[in-house]
């Protein structure tokens, strides 16, 4: 499992992952107060995805890709 760690609140910010890699996160509006988050990494060493609930400390997020299922856990800093 790697972590990422997201500052809560941030619309947009670069993130830093357990394993040293770095990305981006988003946060849209989409619709009537549904929020997207979507999670963007630098060099593909990771999938993008996207998450439509709100976010939460220690929260764990399965991600099925071509290579098999990757498992992200958000911890806020």
């Amino acid at each position: 499992m790697t972590t990422i760690y997201v500052a809560p609140g941030v619309k947009q910010q670069s993130v830093e992952l357990s394993d040293g890699s770095r990305g981006e996160v988003q946060t849209k509006t989409q619709g009537t107060n549904q929020i997207r988050y979507s999670f963007d990494f630098n060099y593909h060493l990771h999938p993008s995805f996207w998450i439509d609930r709100p976010l939460k400390d220690g929260m764990t997020v399965n991600v099925q890709t071509l290579d098999g299922p990757e498992q992200f856990k958000i911890e806020y800093r």
